[in-house]
Order: C-alpha cells, then structure tokens, then sequence
C-alpha cells in the first residue's frame, strides 16, 4: 500500500491518531459555529464513488467538503467504466492525476483496499461490507458532544 495518509478502518489506526481526529472536528465544529469558518480545502477535490446509494454519506461529504472550501465529483457505477473494461488499478490510477482524494461507499472492502493500494491520493472509506469508521467517528463525536470525551473508556 502506498504511504498516503488513507482513512480505511479505525483498526488500522492508533488511539493518538484517533484521538487527534476527533479533537480536530471538534474544533472545527466549534469554529464554524462562531462564524470563525476557515478554508482548509480550497481547490481541492473530493471524488465520491457510491456503488451503494445513501442519503446521509452523500450530502454530509458534500456538505463537508463545500463548507471546508472544496468541491465533490459524485459517482455512480453508471458513470464509470470500472469492471466494463477498466481495472480497479486504472481506476485508481487515474483519478488519483484528477483530484485530491477518493471516497468510496461499496459492498465490497476488498475493492475499496485495491484503489488505496493502486492510488497516490488519500481514500476514505465510506461504508464497505466490513466496516464504517466515517459514521463510526461520526458517532463518538456526538457521544462526546453529549457526555464528554471519551478518552481512557474505550
């Protein structure tokens, strides 16, 4: 796998990195709420790959990515030739020239590893038949909101 910085499973990351992500959304989320609303993502962009739909995953990483100053290119299996002719390599290989980072929802986790292997940008796991660490962090966040950091208890 490439040593790009990937968000695929909470398990492959450290409690101090966890940590430091959620501290940081927090902090984000306070500074948006006091009209302090910077700009981290400005001419970036997030491709999203949704081979199984969602409502929430969609517009939270749309929304996301516009309030953080960035654009989302969204994708469906009818928008891509990905197991019609191109490989998940090419796949990888060519967005990775196109945009700043991959998001992909899919039923098959295998296939979400293969273009974080084969690509050179940042891929997030947006929900596989495994596992769902963006809904996952998403939760602690509001549990944390609600009753605290959660730091030593878990």
């Amino acid at each position: 796998m490439s040593s790009t910085n990937h968000f695929l499973d909470i398990d492959a990351l450290d409690a101090k990195t966890l940590r430091g992500m959620l501290d940081d959304a927090h902090d984000m989320k306070a500074r948006w709420k006091a009209k302090d609303r910077p700009k981290p993502c400005t001419d970036m962009v997030l491709v999203t790959i949704f081979e199984k739909p969602s409502t929430r995953t969609r517009v939270s990483f749309d929304l996301a990515m516009r309030q953080l100053g960035g654009e989302t290119i969204n994708l469906s299996p009818g928008d891509m030739q990905l197991g019609r002719g191109e490989s998940i390599a090419d796949t990888a290989q060519v967005l990775s020239r196109y945009v700043d980072a991959i998001m992909i929802r899919t039923v098959d986790h295998q296939k979400m590893l293969d273009l974080a292997h084969h690509g050179s940008v940042p891929v997030i796991n947006g929900l596989t038949d495994r596992t769902h660490p963006s809904q996952l962090m998403a939760d602690v966040m509001t549990v944390e909101e609600h009753l605290g950091p959660i730091r030593d208890k878990v």
